[in-house]
């Protein structure tokens, strides 16, 4: 299987007459973490994905910087993430190893959770429209049509 998700070109289109922008990002993010694990396949490609697409723009040292301010904000749910604030530009190595280490439910939570967050700091820093179509392009290898709603 291939490390990426691929959302089709004209999801968020599709979604757009009946659902606000940023919950169509949400359904996005929770269909793509559960499409991977229906395939037995780790969240953290999405992650390897994002890091790939972002690295272009704000660099690999951003990237690294922002997804640890993320793991900081989501610790008060998930304490075991507070190993990975510390890690630097080794952030995704470290949180690949903390989702490994976890229940595969645990893991898909808590890395939906920090995806939602993740996105959510990436818009205030360059707009929304910018954050989706990141997320769209990161994710192009997985098609998401069959997978059921997220459960709410």
């Amino acid at each position: 299987h291939s490390p990426c998700v691929n959302i089709r070109p004209n999801y968020f289109q599709e979604m757009s007459m009946t659902a606000p922008i940023n919950l169509q990002r949400h359904v996005l993010i929770e269909r793509a973490v559960l499409v991977l694990a229906q395939r037995g396949e780790s969240s953290v490609t999405l992650w390897t994905s994002i890091a790939t697409a972002l690295g272009t723009i704000i660099g690999d040292q951003g990237f690294a910087s922002l997804l640890v301010r993320c793991m900081h904000e989501l610790v008060p749910r998930h304490p075991w993430l507070a190993e990975a604030q510390h890690a630097g530009t080794g952030a995704l190595t470290h949180l690949s190893t903390l989702l490994a280490s976890r229940d595969i439910e645990e893991s898909e939570h808590a890395s939906a959770a920090l995806l939602h967050i993740f996105a959510d700091t990436l818009i205030l820093l360059v707009g929304e429209l910018v954050t989706n179509r990141i997320l769209l392009s990161a994710w192009k290898t997985l098609a998401v049509e069959d997978v059921p709603e997220p459960s709410k």
